[in-house]
């Protein structure tokens, strides 16, 4: 009964990584947690071994769609890089509970600010394009570390920075993110293993369930309207992440 609530996590992780363009791991956690009651601390890390293929596999979409700004990617590589494994290493001094609580927090966050995007991008300092991405290059950092600290690929907070910041469209933001998210996850990860951190029977199962069904929803998240598309990632992000944290306290 426990490997088919895990299968079924897969499933759904790949579902929303490749729709939402989030490499899987920000969500995989309270879904793993909620559906199948993983242990926290595997629950928060094992994802994001699964990111490294699952993201490749759903950026290839993106990228044969020509909805990857690789400029940008390589600028958010090299700003957040560094920060990956310093963030992964400092959760050896928290506890299992607030990194849980943590993670439903920020979702909230990420997904309530994102269903206002129109309206903040109307305001005429979202038109200063030039300071905005100075400030985006600092926030590539701060992202790098809390890609490591709540061992997440970075996709849940790079995507709203690519649409705030460098005024993407949702589909190339989406199919940026998975990109950059692949090479996030990969110290991270690392980093986890070494710390134990890491259950390789539900990493395996997570990758034969997550990856193929990445891959098959960026299809077709790519043909739907953009409108749609940024409303469900707003509202979805929103009540799950509230659900999660009304569950872990």
């Amino acid at each position: 009964m426990l490997i088919f609530k895990e299968i079924l996590s897969g499933v759904i992780i790949g579902i929303l990584s490749g729709f939402f363009g989030l490499g899987g791991s920000s969500i995989a956690t309270p879904i793993l947690r909620t559906f199948a009651d993983v242990k926290p601390l595997f629950a928060l890390a094992t994802p994001l071994l699964t990111v490294i293929p699952s993201s490749i596999s759903a950026s290839l979409v993106y990228y044969k769609k020509r909805l990857i700004n690789f400029k940008i990617a390589k600028l958010s590589i090299i700003s957040g890089l560094p920060f990956v494994i310093f963030g992964a290493y400092i959760t050896k001094f928290f506890s299992w509970k607030f990194l849980m609580i943590a993670t439903a927090i920020f979702v909230f966050v990420v997904g309530f600010t994102f269903m206002f995007r129109r309206k903040m991008l109307m305001d005429k300092s979202y038109q200063e394009i030039e300071s905005v991405k100075l400030w985006a290059i600092m926030l590539l950092s701060l992202i790098g570390f809390f890609s490591g600290f709540l061992a997440n690929g970075g996709g849940i907070m790079l995507v709203p920075l690519y649409v705030w910041a460098f005024k993407m469209n949702i589909k190339t933001a989406f199919g940026t993110s998975l990109f950059v998210v692949s090479f996030f996850a990969i110290p991270g990860a690392l980093t986890h293993f070494i710390l134990g951190h890491i259950d390789l029977k539900l990493f395996l199962i997570l990758s034969l369930t997550a990856i193929p069904f990445a891959n098959l929803s960026a299809r077709v998240a790519v043909k739907l309207k953009n409108d749609l598309l940024e409303s469900a990632y707003g509202v979805f992000l929103t009540l799950f992440a509230f659900y999660f944290f009304i569950r872990e306290i």
